[in-house]
C-alpha cells in the first residue's frame, strides 16, 4: 500500500497529541473518536490507538467506550462482541494489552497502567452509574479528549445523571434495553444483568458543552484534520450536575420524535 501524501502518520499524530492536544505522559485519558473526522491515516484506526498509547507512555492509561447494542438472543460475549462506537474503539478493543469491562451494553476498554483497576467490577454496578469504569476514571482525575465529535457522544454526562438521579433515571430507555441480558466474561463465566438505570438519549447534552464553553472549561484543539475538545472529567461532571440540580429536564432533548426524552420530560413534569 502506497501512503497518500495527505495521510497522517503515527509520528504526526503523536506530535499533535502532545503539542496541540496537551496529552501528558502518565495521565489518564478517556477518548471518544471519529476516524472519518481525522482524515486519511496511514494504517487507519490501529494507528490512532497506537499514537494515543505512545503519547501516554507506559505509566498512562487510555479508556474508550466499546458499547454494544443488545443482541437478539440477549447474550454479550466480552471477547467476541464488537464495539458499536466507531472504528477507533473497535481497534482499541482488540489491541494488545487491552482490558474490557464486563457489561453487555456499556463496556469500557482500557489500556495502560491502571486499566485493570478502572475496568474491574463493572458487572457489580450499572451501565454508566456510580463506580462504573468512567466514573472511576473521573475520580482518578481523567481528562477527556473528543476527537471530531461533540457532547452528543460524551458518556460522562450520563454519570452525572446517575449521581443526581432526575426523575426519569431508571424509568425510560430504548427498546431492547428493558430486559435482563447475559454477559459472558473472558473466562467463560456468565453474568445476568437486570435493567437498572440504563442510559437514555444524549442529543440534549449540547447544553452542557455550551455551558462549559462559556465557562472557559473546554480547550478547542486539533488532531490531524479533526477539530477536538479537551476538558477534565471533573469539570464535565460538576457542570452537568449543576445543570440537572437546577432543572432535572435540562439535558433532555426537545425533539418530538425522540421517544426517551419525550417520556423523560413527561416524568419530570409529573414529578413537579
Amino acid at each position: 500500500m502506497i501512503m497518500s501524501e495527505t495521510s497522517a502518520t503515527r509520528a504526526r499524530l503523536v506530535r499533535d497529541l502532545v503539542e496541540n492536544c496537551g496529552i501528558r505522559p502518565g495521565s489518564i485519558v478517556i477518548v471518544h473518536a471519529s476516524l472519518k473526522a481525522l482524515g486519511p491515516i496511514d494504517g487507519g484506526a490501529p494507528t490512532v490507538v497506537a499514537a494515543l498509547q505512545e503519547a501516554l507512555g507506559p505509566k498512562g492509561t487510555l479508556l474508550m467506550p466499546t458499547f454494544s447494542h443488545p443482541t437478539a438472543d440477549g447474550v454479550w460475549r466480552m471477547t467476541e462482541t464488537s464495539s458499536r462506537t466507531g472504528a477507533v474503539t473497535e481497534a482499541m478493543r482488540v489491541c494488545a494489552g487491552a482490558v474490557r469491562s464486563c457489561h453487555p451494553t456499556h463496556s469500557v476498554t482500557a489500556w495502560g497502567a491502571r486499566a485493570v483497576e478502572l475496568t474491574n467490577g463493572h458487572e457489580r454496578t450499572t451501565a454508566v452509574g456510580i463506580d462504573s469504569p468512567l466514573h472511576l476514571a473521573a475520580k482518578a482525575g481523567a481528562d477527556i479528549l473528543m476527537i471530531g465529535c461533540n457532547f452528543k457522544a460524551c458518556t460522562m454526562v450520563h454519570i452525572a445523571e446517575s449521581i443526581v438521579r432526575p426523575p426519569y433515571v431508571g424509568k425510560v430507555c430504548y427498546a431492547g434495553y428493558d430486559r435482563d441480558l447475559v454477559g459472558i466474561d473472558r473466562d467463560g463465566h456468565r453474568h445476568t444483568f437486570t435493567w437498572i438505570d440504563t442510559a437514555t438519549d444524549s442529543a440534549g447534552f449540547m447544553v452542557a458543552q455550551q455551558t462549559m464553553d462559556r465557562q472557559g472549561d473546554i480547550a478547542h484543539v486539533r488532531l490531524a484534520n479533526a477539530e477536538c475538545l479537551r476538558f477534565t472529567s471533573r469539570a464535565c461532571l460538576d457542570t452537568s450536575i449543576a445543570l440537572l440540580r437546577a432543572d432535572p429536564a435540562s439535558l433532555l432533548c426537545r425533539k418530538s420524535e425522540c421517544p426517551v426524552c419525550t417520556a423523560g420530560r413527561a416524568i419530570v413534569a409529573a414529578a413537579g
